[in-house]
């Protein structure tokens, strides 16, 4: 089985995860900026992309199956590396092994900037939370000691509804 239409289903992988990649460089400022709108245009296109990824990734599935079992091999999995030690053809051994770095170097990267994003967000909701815990919250509750007898003991006053 010839490996051209596996190769040309990695190359644009490769580039979906290479567009994939420049989305996601693109989110850190806006989540410094706090661009709600435009992160969630962003997102919106990141979604399209990972559905054009999923169907390719199906796609090479199946042609990895169907080279396997053209071979005699059952059950055997997706894993391209594994794909690439049943390949005989030195030229076509070689584009894959470009194409299986090209790929991992852009995953690694992609990862990276996602986790990064993450923790971005996670504080920025972590402070979130810490400014509204501020805003509800009595600032003279627990620091000073008021007789059960006095007039202002229970009158609390929050300055947000979190009923809202």
């Amino acid at each position: 089985m010839s490996m051209t239409g596996m190769i040309e289903i990695l190359q644009k992988q490769l580039n979906l995860y290479e567009r994939l990649l420049v989305c996601e460089e693109e989110k850190k400022p806006l989540i410094l900026a706090n661009e709600v709108v435009k992160l969630n245009v962003l997102t919106q296109k990141e979604k399209l992309l990972t559905a054009q990824v999923d169907e390719l990734e199906t796609n090479r599935l199946l042609m990895t199956a169907r080279h396997f079992k053209e071979l005699g091999f059952r059950n055997r999995s997706g894993i391209l590396s594994d794909l690439i030690k049943s390949v005989n053809h030195p030229e076509e051994k070689r584009q894959l092994m470009e194409m299986h770095e090209s790929l991992t170097r852009v995953l690694t990267r992609l990862k990276q900037i996602n986790e990064e994003n993450q923790m971005l967000i996670q504080q920025s909701l972590d402070f979130v939370n810490f400014s509204i815990s501020l805003m509800v919250e009595d600032p003279n509750e627990d620091v000073t000691y008021q007789h059960p007898m006095s007039t202002n003991y229970g009158n609390k006053r929050n300055w947000y509804d979190s009923r809202a």
